[in-house]
């Protein structure tokens, strides 16, 4: 009963390993709830196939998704439970379909092997609790915990159901894949035939680009006829000028006049570091620094002050900086040194296993430091079996590190003593055995505190950064050429395409959420323009492209389309040409290179100088030793080529090591490419834009 009392007083705690480790689980239940609602209703986000999903349930998943993960925003947050929804929901049906289903014993099998389950109920003992475990799910079940937890319980049980079931579905797949023997023979000969061939190539750079047209009728057949291949998403294309939001020179002015007003106060203050924490912008405490740590280009002005003395103002990284020396000494600057940590109950970052009091402690450092003063060459031994610190690993060794990096007492008894030196010091920490393994040479050192001022724009200015936005907004509106526009003024306009619906982090910009929405409002047009205030500045947007879920325009389409026209209109080009009795004669008629490949294989099918042509060297496999092909369309050219020799690989007794190799091949990414394939048979309708605006 103790370990089930303490996990009642650790909601929290047991919520957040489940909530934290199983989200993609948590979610799967969504589509088995959702079969009576309405169609066509806003209580319906999605449809799949058939299954209707409740916005109420979505919406409950990307809240738990946030509330599990808060540093991501709701938009990312949809997209997440928006994607494992469609991916469970198209595999649901193929689970259907096959009769797939977890029975109560498995499933209680999967939450005893869960290790987060596993984490949750481990006794005092360290050992995991079953029987524990069976009455807080009977407590549960009993609404003993609240609804809250109830859910979150079912939940997570569905998330693992239907991680078996997709564990299941895809062994099942990996099964049927499985190459066979013969197979492996075959992969085998793949790898290792080899073929020579002599061949007559004709690379379709030869040919100027801008000597073949392409209609826009011609891409528009080709995207017709290979509609599958170009298919686009809804998205939007935009152009923008961001002009931020900087401090001018006379803000930087105005705070450099401020700083000067308390230079005089800043040197008589008897509390320097109180004095600076109380004007300063940024926190900071006093330090020791060489010249070679200070700001390089202050470094020798700083350097040469003596203590109550101040430098500055001066400007460092965008901000104003006022520096006071409180102190100077003559030391190392770094130090290298090794310790052994006997810490004792109640002292800082101490084990809950250490039980020792401040006295053992303290004999115990004693004692340790008369063994490492008789051996001090088996001082590491001696750390790495000794200590209590997280250095013991390393024998205790600290490395270098620089004065004033240490806790004081720890510090002090470093740099003010000799290398070679070992003895006892009490921290907070505990008490440390400190060997002394190298010092720098002394140097002058000064105690520093600054005065740090942030350079922030003033009303002034944020008015006048406002105006010029406004301004350039307005002129944009009137002007179709954006980028003119924007160079005219010293701006850059910088493009954004395929903007999603369901975005809100603009590449180049940030979050803006805003901004989506503005370019998927229903009586936005193309040219548009409109201003969104920042916090670091404003943004001029211009909406330069619509498209909707379908298949790509010629113009879309352009780019991916026109080079494959062309370069089939050059191969065709190139053919006539190829023509002749032999080789020697289709080069002459063609300008064709003539070469030859030895040793190749259908794995590797690279031809020396042009590249990987897997169907040219398809062909010199099939063809009988001598005989010349037709012309062959490869990827970098034209080639009309004559088998030499093919080489058979000898076969081999055992066949095994190749169909591994096979399997691996084609599971790699097997999941992901099932998914997609389900994606595009299956019919899914997606209403998040009438939820999420």
């Amino acid at each position: 009963m103790a370990i089930l009392g303490q996990i009642q007083k650790r909601t929290s705690v047991l919520i957040g390993i489940i909530a934290l480790a199983l989200f993609a689980f948590v979610i799967q239940g969504l589509l088995k709830n959702s079969s009576q609602i309405g169609r066509g209703s806003r209580n319906v986000i999605a449809e799949i196939d058939g299954r209707k999903i409740a916005t109420p349930d979505f919406q409950s998943k990307v809240a738990l998704l946030q509330k599990s993960n808060p540093r991501i925003t709701n938009m990312q947050a949809v997209k997440a439970v928006w994607d494992q929804i469609v991916k469970e929901g198209v595999l649901n049906n193929q689970f259907d379909e096959l009769g797939i289903k977890v029975g109560s014993d498995r499933l209680r099998e999967l939450i005893m092997q869960n290790p987060s389950i596993k984490q949750g109920f481990t006794n005092e003992q360290g050992v995991f609790d079953e029987e524990a475990l069976i009455k807080y799910i009977d407590g549960v079940n009993k609404g003993k915990f609240g609804k809250e937890r109830e859910e979150s319980w079912k939940n997570f049980e569905n998330g693992l159901i239907e991680s078996e079931k997709e564990k299941i579905y895809f062994d099942m797949l990996k099964v049927a894949m499985k190459p066979t023997l013969k197979e492996g023979e075959w992969y085998y000969h793949f790898e290792n035939d080899a073929v020579d061939f002599k061949y007559a190539a004709v690379a379709y750079r030869s040919i100027p680009d801008s000597t073949i047209n392409i209609s826009k009728e011609e891409i528009s057949a080709y995207v017709n006829k290979h509609a599958d291949q170009y298919k686009v998403e809804e998205g939007r294309d935009i152009e923008y000028v961001f002009i931020p939001l900087e401090a001018s020179k006379e803000d930087q002015d105005d705070v450099i006049k401020d700083l000067n007003k308390l230079k005089a106060d800043f040197a008589k203050a008897e509390d320097g570091e109180g004095f600076a924490q109380k004007e300063s912008d940024v926190r900071q405490r006093a330090q020791f620094f060489a010249k070679d740590k200070l700001i390089k280009q202050y470094a020798d002005d700083i350097i040469k002050l003596n203590a109550g003395e101040v430098f500055g103002p001066y400007e460092f990284n965008k901000q104003i900086y006022l520096t006071k020396v409180l102190e100077t000494k003559i030391a190392p600057d770094s130090a290298k040194a090794a310790h052994i940590l006997v810490s004792f109950k109640g002292a800082q970052n101490a084990r809950p296993e250490i039980t020792r009091t401040k006295e053992e402690a303290k004999k115990k450092a004693d004692s340790i430091l008369k063994i490492v003063n008789k051996n001090p060459k088996k001082f590491a031994d001696f750390a790495k079996e000794l200590s209590d610190g997280p250095s013991k690993t390393k024998g205790g060794d600290l490395g270098w590190f620089t004065y004033g990096a240490m806790v004081p007492k720890f510090n002090d008894f470093v740099f003010e003593g000799k290398k070679g030196k070992t003895g006892v010091v009490e921290t907070m920490f505990g008490y440390h055995i400190i060997k002394i393994d190298d010092l720098t040479a002394p140097e002058k050192l000064v105690k520093t505190i600054s005065i740090i001022k942030n350079v922030e724009p003033s009303n002034h200015t944020e008015k006048q950064v406002y105006a010029k936005a406004a301004q350039f907004a307005s002129d944009a509106m009137e002007n179709k050429d954006f980028k003119k526009l924007a160079a005219d003024n010293g701006y850059q306009a910088k493009p954004v395409l395929k903007i999603g619906r369901f975005e809100d982090n603009i590449t180049g910009i940030g979050r803006s959420r805003e901004i989506v929405r503005w370019a998927y409002n229903s009586e936005r047009e193309i040219g548009d323009v409109s201003k969104f205030d920042l916090e670091k500045g404003h943004v001029i947007v211009k909406l330069t492209g619509k498209r909707n879920k379908g298949i790509m325009s010629a113009e879309e389409a352009s780019a991916l389309v026109k080079p494959i026209l062309i370069k089939k209109k050059k191969a065709e080009i190139i053919k006539k040409k190829m023509t002749g009795k032999d080789l020697s004669e289709i080069a002459k008629n063609s300008g064709a290179k003539i070469g030859v490949a030895t040793g190749v294989t259908l794995k590797s099918a690279m031809i020396p100088g042009f590249g990987k042509e897997p169907k040219v060297v398809g062909h010199a496999f099939g063809l009988a030793p001598e005989q010349i092909s037709e012309p062959i369309e490869g990827n970098v050219g034209v080639y009309v080529i004559k088998t030499l020799k093919i080489k058979k690989a000898a076969d081999v007794k055992n066949y095994v090591p190749y169909v591994e190799k096979l399997k691996k091949e084609r599971e790699a990414g097997l999941s992901r490419q099932v998914v997609e394939a389900l994606k595009k048979k299956s019919e899914i309708e997606d209403k998040r834009d009438l939820i999420y605006q």
